[in-house]
């Protein structure tokens, strides 16, 4: 699995441009930067495989491996980028690994590309919002970035995530209370 992460962060960061982007809103710069990043991708591995669907985890696969691509603009104050919903989370029987393409749209320049996988993501950055049945999310990303994996092994960030997925849903019910109370 790292020998994958390392391959991939450094075959990207050997052939990922900074896109044309005349005219373009940071959510063009960025489907231009995933575009690329498959295409890159697709001629430097075996087995890679287009998203199943529109609505996918990933990106693209290689393999069995689910490869979702997180776009950040440096250059923009705050972002808190969802990861993926709880119940796909759940659900999930695939390896994923973001990779994480971080440029800055004022200077037009790729900043940094790292890869890593689901849960090695650092749970000091991470954060469960009330998005459907919940989304994981990054915090802050720009604390993110200094520091974005975790110590912990894959079972101890499992349970973690059952413990916060818990404690959202019960300050969830609580809101739910409050609110429905506001209409008797």
């Amino acid at each position: 699995m790292i020998e994958i992460e390392s391959k991939l962060t450094e075959i990207l960061k050997k052939n990922l441009a900074f896109p044309e982007s005349k005219n373009l809103q940071q959510r063009g710069i960025a489907d231009k930067i995933e575009s690329a990043c498959n295409e890159i991708i697709k001629s430097n591995f075996d087995n890679v495989k287009p998203p199943r669907s529109r609505k996918s985890t990933e990106d693209i696969s290689i393999g069995d491996i689910y490869i979702d691509h997180k776009t950040s603009d440096e250059s923009l104050n705050f972002k808190m980028p969802n990861m993926i919903s709880v119940d796909k989370l759940k659900k999930l029987n695939k390896t994923v690994i973001y990779n994480f393409v971080i440029y800055n749209s004022e200077k037009q320049k790729i900043i940094d590309i790292f890869a890593i996988s689901l849960y090695q993501l650092n749970w000091d950055h991470l954060t469960i919002q009330n998005l459907g049945t919940g989304q994981l999310q990054i915090k802050d990303m720009k604390n993110f970035i200094k520091s974005p994996k975790t110590t912990m092994l894959k079972k101890e960030w499992q349970l973690r995530l059952k413990k916060e997925v818990i404690a959202f849903y019960d300050k969830l019910i609580i809101k739910t209370k409050k609110r429905q109370e506001e209409w008797q």
